[in-house]
């Protein structure tokens, strides 16, 4: 991966026309990837009723979808390079569909299941390549703007995903949910396969087999692990097991990424400054916010109680102020400097968490909508912002390999930080966390409250990045 301490080159020179038919069929598709997450999760109850199966069994409808795509995405990121970004997209998106198709047309729970891993194949390769393209379509000052338009799209469709999926449940059944990703899924492709002409560039040179082996042997059973060990606890013997598989792949990944000649991931990527913080920010900004998804709906309704509707409602503020904030925070990137937006936005985050861990058992609905805004607003100030920095640092050939490792990156340190504050949750409220509502209050306000201090950290990187942002710009207009 080559690294680059400047602006990154200008992109391909489009007319206007192709530039929004490119940011359009990009955003619809990202609308439908993710509108996909909330619509089939409203599903799984009445799925797991008309086929049978315990919980346990439904649940991995979801959770194959966040294992597959965190894992596959370094490596088509890495094969896009090769085979060609735009080829590697209408692949991931005609598979996405197809694989809706077949969903609704399942009988059984191991043919839904094999749809659902056949749509997050399409989605590993579509997401990375997606972000990329986006990237590498439009020029350096324009590029903050597309990231954050795009990043609203996405907050969109996970606004939108439970209701509409809801809404199709009641109308037609759950195939209904799996028709209508079919029907726009396919729509979708044949845009995608007008719009993007040919396979896009290509480089001739080896893929990492080995290092890909390796990776995915580790990095599945680390998220399989963590998602397990709070349902069945972290001394089981198949937790454990899961985590020592984990070890040994991410370790032989390392080992192995160090040695080949085209490694999968360059380590030598992160002595780039700018790069590394980008990622840790990432990383840390998940692990504050993703516990939310997981809290908020429990205490809205168990504690405050919250009728199913207004919950939805309360919680869907906080996608909307991510989308309403992420259009603005890519055109303030364009225009200023990025880093002072990224670190406006990663401490709007470290509010909104530090406000929700002061929410308690009398808390009225308006406070809590208040706080959800505030924290969604953080990420989307944060999210285009951390982008447009991120892919500053990178050869455009790479951009597939940097936006597979901003996706995959976030997706495990999400998984990591809803492991401890649920952990961190039960350790405070003990047994009684279920059945008390104010104990469950307060052990979400403890839990809450100790993730600040790493909200805190990710400030300060965030600072020290824009210091010598500052720094290298000056250097550079004194070359000038």
């Amino acid at each position: 991966m080559i690294l680059k301490n400047q602006t990154a080159a200008p992109a391909t020179s489009l007319s206007s026309t192709e530039e929004r038919a490119i940011l359009m069929v990009t955003c619809l598709a990202a609308f439908l990837f993710f509108n996909s997450f909330g619509s089939i999760s409203v599903a799984l109850p009445t799925i797991q009723k008309q086929f049978g199966n315990s919980l346990s069994e439904i649940q991995w409808i979801t959770l194959m979808g966040v294992v597959t795509i965190s894992s596959l995405s370094f490596c088509f990121g890495r094969a896009g390079g090769i085979l060609g970004q735009r080829r590697l997209y209408k692949i991931g998106v005609a598979l996405y569909a197809a694989g809706a198709g077949l969903g609704a047309l399942a009988v059984s729970l191991s043919q839904l299941l094999t749809a659902r891993a056949a749509m997050a194949v399409g989605l590993a390769m579509a997401l990375p390549m997606s972000t990329a393209l986006l990237a590498g379509s439009f020029a350096a000052e324009r590029r903050g703007q597309v990231l954050g338009t795009f990043a609203s799209a996405i907050a969109v469709g996970r606004m939108t995903g439970p209701t509409l999926g809801g809404f199709l449940l009641q109308l037609g059944g759950w195939t209904w949910i799996f028709w209508m990703n079919f029907i726009v899924g396919f729509a979708v492709t044949l845009a995608v396969v007008k719009i993007f002409h040919g396979p896009g560039e290509q480089r001739p040179e080896k893929f990492d087999i080995w290092g890909s082996l390796a990776l995915l042997i580790g990095y599945p059973t680390l998220l399989i692990g963590l998602s397990f060990g709070t349902r069945l606890g972290w001394d089981s013997f198949w937790v454990n097991a899961c985590f020592a598989v984990a070890a040994l792949g991410l370790a032989g990944f390392v080992w192995i990424e160090r040695r080949a000649e085209k490694p999968l991931v360059d380590v030598k990527i992160f002595r780039n400054r700018a790069l590394s913080a980008a990622m840790v920010t990432v990383i840390l900004s998940h692990m504050l916010h993703n516990p939310i998804a997981l809290a908020s709906p429990l205490y809205l309704q168990n504690v405050l109680g919250a009728s199913p509707v207004a919950a939805g409602l309360l919680l869907a503020i906080l996608p909307l102020s991510t989308a309403l904030a992420s259009p603005l925070s890519g055109r303030l990137a364009d225009r200023f400097d990025a880093t002072s937006v990224a670190a406006v936005g990663i401490g709007l985050i470290v509010a909104g968490i530090a406000s929700y861990a002061c929410l308690g058992i009398d808390s009225h609905f308006a406070l809590v909508g208040a706080v959800l805004a505030l924290l969604g607003a953080g990420i989307g100030f944060f999210t285009p912002a951390n982008q447009k920095i991120a892919f500053a640092t990178v050869a455009k050939e790479d951009y597939g390999v940097l936006a597979a490792m901003l996706s995959s990156f976030g997706t495990a340190a999400g998984t990591i930080g809803t492991t401890i504050a649920v952990a961190l949750m039960e350790n405070a409220g003990g047994g009684d966390i279920w059945s008390s509502k104010a104990v469950f209050a307060g052990a979400q306000q403890f839990a809450f409250a100790c993730l600040v201090p790493v909200g805190l950290v990710a400030v300060v990187i965030s600072m020290r990045a824009k210091g010598r942002a500052s720094a290298s710009a000056r250097d550079t207009d004194s070359m000038s």
